[in-house]
């Protein structure tokens, strides 16, 4: 059996009736996120239960910080979804909370992991979303951060899947040291998935698909069958979509 495993940040600024069209179309047996957030205000909004209602996935989310002075979201996190059911679980967080964050690189930041059971095979899927910082800079305190993350990812040596928007070129300290205990699912880490839109942020410019910011990787009992990085207008992060065979 060939499961689909789609990951995606899904830019919190684009409209979910347009991420929900694509995933609808890409139709991925499961899917790890970030970026989803809910608002409590006007107009209400809670992006990952409407995904989850609209394309009829089992899900779990999990916010990683809450914000007071943002009027389009109350807080911010990651969510799984799955079309098997969820039989466990968990999330720690590798950056405390920091409610009413100023800054993208204080914020609040979550490892989640859920298992699902695939042809009597129990799998662990899990994400997270690195802090960003300007340029992608590592500085000490996002060392601090993948060190709490690996710390979790060292210990996992089976039937585990990981992705996330790391926030990170390949050939930095996040990716070195996540792959000394996992392998990389693919694409190889050539294949950019970030910027699809303009952005200017705290005097760093980019304009082009010039980046690899997002990964799966896996343990090596883990039979990938395929992974591609996916076209898409939607989001300023392009998914991407991993076949593993159970």
């Amino acid at each position: 059996m060939v499961i689909k495993l789609l990951q995606w940040n899904v830019w919190y600024v684009e409209k979910i009736e347009n991420i929900a069209k694509e995933i609808k179309r890409i139709n991925p047996d499961v899917i790890c996120g970030q970026e989803f957030f809910q608002n409590f205000k006007e107009p209400k909004a809670d992006t990952a239960k409407y995904l989850a209602d609209k394309l009829d996935y089992n899900y779990f989310y999990k916010e990683a910080d809450s914000y007071d002075d943002r009027p389009e979201k109350n807080n911010q996190g990651n969510a799984i979804f799955s079309r098997f059911p969820l039989l466990s679980k968990n999330h720690i967080f590798i950056q405390d909370r920091n409610p009413g964050p100023k800054k993208p690189s204080t914020e609040g930041r979550i490892y989640m992991e859920a298992s699902i059971n695939v042809n009597n095979h129990t799998l662990t899927f899990s994400t997270t979303h690195l802090s960003y910082s300007s340029r992608f800079e590592i500085t000490q305190a996002r060392k601090k951060e993948t060190d709490k993350l690996v710390n979790i990812l060292k210990g996992k040596k089976s039937n585990f899947i990981f992705t996330a928007d790391l926030n990170s070129p390949p050939n930095t300290y996040p990716i070195d040291q996540i792959s000394i205990y996992l392998k990389n699912a693919g694409p190889d880490f050539g294949e950019k998935t970030w910027t699809t839109k303009p952005f200017d942020k705290e005097g760093f410019v980019e304009n082009n698909l010039n980046w690899r910011l997002d990964y799966v990787f896996v343990t090596e009992d883990i039979n990938v069958k395929s992974a591609k990085v996916i076209e898409t207008p939607y989001s300023d992060h392009l998914p991407i979509l991993v076949e593993i065979e159970v």
